[in-house]
């Protein structure tokens, strides 16, 4: 991707016209709602998005967005490094009636402003982009203690039931009759 500067905004009539592509670089620091979610708010947003109008003459953005971000690794607390990567296809919008018009795999996008604030829907885009849990990937993913790491299964992140040690095995004991 090219290292310009996306513009602030764009005409919302001629850029669909002119079928345009903007490709190019945000400061990170310029999304303030997704900077809260952040460790701290240094990089690039990198962005490509083709604007065009789809058959049936509805306006259409594929995107691609694409950053390294630090954030707090959920285990260790410390900064971790991580690639947020998204594709996207938004339909413009103007009425809420129309966004039942728009096939399933077009996210609608509802603007009332003949110009588009790019920022706008690429700081959605970043927000919708982020892991729910954050964690070091080649650190703390191991480092779970003996008894929990054996029964952690790796593909849903999911802690599997143990009965070795249970906390609330003595619970168990107290329900039992007499």
């Amino acid at each position: 991707m090219v290292d310009t500067l996306v513009p602030d905004y764009v005409d919302a009539k001629k850029i669909f016209a002119h079928n345009a592509l903007i490709s190019g670089i945000l400061p990170i620091s310029r999304f303030t709602r997704f900077c809260e979610l952040l460790e701290n708010n240094s990089g690039n947003l990198h962005v490509s998005l083709q604007f065009h109008l789809d058959d049936n003459h509805r306006r259409i953005i594929d995107g691609e967005i694409e950053a390294l971000v630090f954030v707090t690794c959920q285990r260790c607390l410390e900064p971790a490094q991580i690639r947020l990567a998204e594709t996207f296809k938004l339909g413009i919008v103007e009425t809420e009636s129309h966004i039942a018009r728009l096939p399933a795999e077009i996210d609608p996008w509802m603007v009332t402003d003949p110009k588009l604030v790019i920022a706008d829907f690429l700081e959605e885009q970043l927000i919708l982009a982020m892991p729910i849990v954050s964690y070091h990937s080649n650190r703390c993913e191991t480092s779970l203690p003996a008894e929990t790491a054996a029964s952690f299964d790796q593909k849903s992140g999911m802690v599997i039931k143990s009965d070795k040690n249970s906390p609330f095995a003595i619970l168990q004991k107290l329900k039992e009759p007499r």
